[in-house]
């Protein structure tokens, strides 16, 4: 028998419940950003009512965007995706949303 815990159907039973649940927990937090952000119509305000930066240019950012349009553009992000899961919304192109979502890791390189 092999060193450590071999893949059985309990196993895949457990990692698919646990995805399935993980997956609609950060869709719904994901849905509960966008309502907070963009609930009242006008996210980007929001988000400048709370402190984030409209004004400088961030070379830190994606395209040096300011920090609130680059929060906004992130929250639109995660929006689509939980649209995506929830059947509200499609994704028409590709795009990689790991390669855009980089910038937030943190110097978080891997799970």
């Amino acid at each position: 028998m092999a060193v450590g815990r071999q893949a059985d159907k309990d196993s895949i039973d457990q990692d698919l419940t646990d995805l399935a649940v993980q997956f609609r927990t950060l869709c719904q937090r994901a849905r509960n950003l966008n309502t907070q952000v963009n609930g009242q119509g006008d996210g980007l305000a929001y988000l400048v009512a709370r402190g984030f930066d409209n004004v400088t240019a961030n070379p830190d950012n994606p395209g040096s965007q300011t920090d609130a349009a680059w929060a906004h553009q992130a929250v639109d992000y995660f929006s689509n995706l939980q649209g995506v899961y929830f059947g509200t919304a499609t994704q028409p192109t590709d795009f990689n949303y790991d390669s855009a979502f980089a910038v937030l890791w943190g110097g978080q390189i891997g799970p």
